[in-house]
C-alpha cells in the first residue's frame, strides 16, 4: 500500500515515543495513573496558568520532564527515512516531545505543541525561549528578559484549542493512505479527524499495542509495541 499510495499521511500518539523512554500519560507509569486525571486536568489548564502561575509551574516543573536529552526511537528515524524516500507526505502528531523533528522529519504538524519551547505572554513581545533558559531561571515562574512578562510553555493546555488545526485536517482528509501509530484514538479532536477519514473509504493502517476505536475500519491492524522493528522491516522490503 505504501508503494502505490499517492499521498500517505502518518498520525502518531504516545505509543511511538514510549520506545524512546517517554511514559504514556495514560499508561501504567503515566502521570494520569500516578496523580489522577482530574488533578492533572485541573492544574495543566489555561485557567490555572492565568490565575495561579506559581501553582501551575510548581506542578509543571515537577511532573513534566524536559525532552532535550531524549533521542528519537527507531520508529521516528524510520518515518523520517520514509519521508526522505517520498513515501510519507506528512506527520500529524499528538506528542509534545519534538522527536519527529529531531529524527529528521520535515513536514510535522504538532497539534499539542512542543514542551521544550516557551514564549512571552505579552502580545506585543511574544519572544521565544528554549528549555535551557527556563531551567536556569532563578524563580519558579520564568519571565521574559525583555519585558518581564510571564513565559508560557508552547503546549496546548486543557481549555485551549489545538495548534495547526487546519493543516492537520487538510493533511488527513487529503490522504489516500492513513497510517496511525501508537494511538488508541480516544482523544479528540484528532480521533474525530480519523473517524471522518474512515468515512471516505480510503485505506487505513493501524500500528498499536491493544485495541483502538477505529480497528473496525482498518485495512490492516498490526498489534505490537515494537513499532521501530516493524517499520524497519517495512523499509527493508521497499
Amino acid at each position: 500500500m505504501l508503494k502505490t499510495s499517492r499521498n500517505t499521511v502518518v498520525v502518531t500518539g504516545a505509543g511511538i515515543s514510549t520506545e524512546a523512554g517517554i511514559p504514556d500519560f495514560r499508561g501504567e507509569n503515566g502521570i494520569y495513573r500516578r496523580l489522577g486525571e482530574d488533578k492533572v486536568m485541573e492544574i495543566i489548564n489555561k485557567d490555572c496558568f492565568n490565575s495561579n502561575p506559581d501553582h501551575f509551574y510548581l506542578f509543571y516543573r515537577q511532573n513534566f520532564q524536559s525532552y532535550a536529552e531524549i533521542q528519537p526511537s527507531h520508529a521516528h528515524f524510520a518515518l523520517a527515512e520514509l519521508e526522505e524516500r517520498g513515501l510519507v507526505k506528512a506527520i500529524v502528531t499528538q506528542n509534545i516531545d519534538g522527536l519527529h523533528q529531531k529524527a529528521g522529519s520535515r513536514r510535522v504538524y504538532s497539534i499539542h505543541g512542543s514542551a521544550d519551547r516557551y514564549y512571552c505572554t505579552n502580545r506585543s513581545c511574544q519572544q521565544g525561549y528554549d528549555q535551557e533558559y527556563v531551567d536556569s531561571y532563578p524563580l519558579t515562574v520564568p519571565c521574559c528578559e525583555t519585558c518581564d512578562a510571564i513565559l508560557k510553555p508552547d503546549v496546548v493546555l486543557f481549555g485551549e484549542p489545538i495548534k495547526n488545526y487546519y493543516d492537520a485536517v487538510h493533511a488527513i482528509s487529503g490522504a489516500h493512505l492513513l497510517v496511525v501509530i501508537g494511538s488508541s484514538l480516544t482523544v479528540y479532536p484528532l480521533a474525530g479527524f480519523v473517524r471522518d477519514y474512515c468515512n471516505s473509504n480510503q485505506d487505513l493502517i493501524i500500528i498499536n499495542k491493544g485495541r483502538t476505536e477505529m480497528d473496525y475500519a482498518a485495512t490492516l491492524k498490526v498489534d505490537t509495541n515494537r513499532t521501530g522493528d516493524f517499520l524497519n522491516q517495512v523499509l527493508d522490503r521497499l
